[in-house]
């Protein structure tokens, strides 16, 4: 196949989109890092690192994902430090960081279909953007949570006062005061941001929505059901990328959209009823957003 007939790139491809959305019974949405990344929250992008951490810039660090490298393990001997990094990043990243543009429009997009959506992003983007939770199951976690470290029990802990006195108090940019450094209230143990990093995540809060994302698509079977994914590539592809390609083949009337910078491909088994675009998502949003709610469209 030509670069033409496997990559659904211009307007008429978006039109297309467009005209399938509007269609659809239902939506099933699937937002992965690249959505946020869309809307300026990018963690490969240095001007990023610029605005929120000058001096890991200074230092020749120049992406987050290169600073959170260096404190993805607590011990005690990097313990402020630890603290002085997430501390920061939770705080940019859940508290101050307003709903981005993206999320915006697809919010607009869809919000009068039936619709759910998953997600594997931890920044609280669609609940920014006015999603309701019952309609999300984001099974990786939040940053406006923490946790246990060992973890002794299934709880988390809302922690915007405790992040905003951690960083309140930094005695510089690097590290946190010792006593502003958290302990779990049952153990004792370090608590630690509630994101999915090792088997010690806690993520039975984050799967109270599971069975009602799991009977909305079964819902969908015989419907004409739209998956549409936004920016989703292979960090975690098991979560929303294959199971989407999985159910789009078993669904006889269901569609993917798959939108995305760099990994816009579809399986040749269903390319029939998808459409695949490669694209700058910030624009692709803001067109999926005008074709929809354009009078052309109505």
């Amino acid at each position: 196949m030509g670069e033409r007939e496997t990559q659904k790139e211009g307007t008429a491809w978006m039109e297309q989109a467009a005209a399938w959305i509007l269609d659809a019974d239902r939506l099933v949405i699937g937002i992965g890092s690249g959505l946020s990344a869309a809307g300026g929250l990018c963690y490969t992008d240095p001007a990023l690192v610029r605005k929120w951490y000058p001096e890991y810039s200074q230092m020749g660090i120049h992406t987050i994902v290169d600073i959170q490298s260096l404190y993805w393990r607590l011990s005690p001997a990097n313990r402020e430090k630890y603290w002085g990094f997430w501390a920061r990043h939770i705080w940019h990243i859940r508290y101050e960081a307003a709903c981005t543009q993206p999320y915006r429009d697809l919010f607009a997009l869809v919000q009068k279909k039936p619709h759910f959506i998953i997600t594997t992003n931890c920044d609280s983007q669609v609940d920014k953007a006015g999603f309701f939770k019952a309609d999300i199951f984001a099974p990786q976690g939040n940053y406006g949570y923490f946790q246990c470290s060992k973890p002794c029990t299934q709880e988390v802990y809302p922690n915007e006062e405790w992040v905003e006195q951690m960083v309140r108090n930094m005695p510089d940019s690097f590290a946190v005061r010792p006593q502003d450094i958290l302990y779990c209230p049952n153990c004792g143990a370090p608590l630690i941001p509630n994101l999915r990093c090792d088997n010690a995540f806690v993520e039975r809060p984050h799967l109270v929505n599971w069975e009602q994302y799991e009977r909305f698509i079964r819902e969908g079977v015989v419907q004409n059901t739209v998956f549409l994914e936004l920016g989703v590539g292979f960090n975690t592809p098991m979560i929303i990328r294959y199971p989407f390609e999985m159910l789009v083949s078993n669904f006889p009337s269901a569609r993917l959209i798959r939108i995305n910078d760099v990994y816009a491909d579809v399986p040749q088994t269903i390319r029939k009823r998808s459409i695949s675009i490669r694209a700058d998502l910030a624009q692709a949003m803001r067109d999926l957003r005008g074709l929809c709610t354009g009078s052309a469209f109505r």
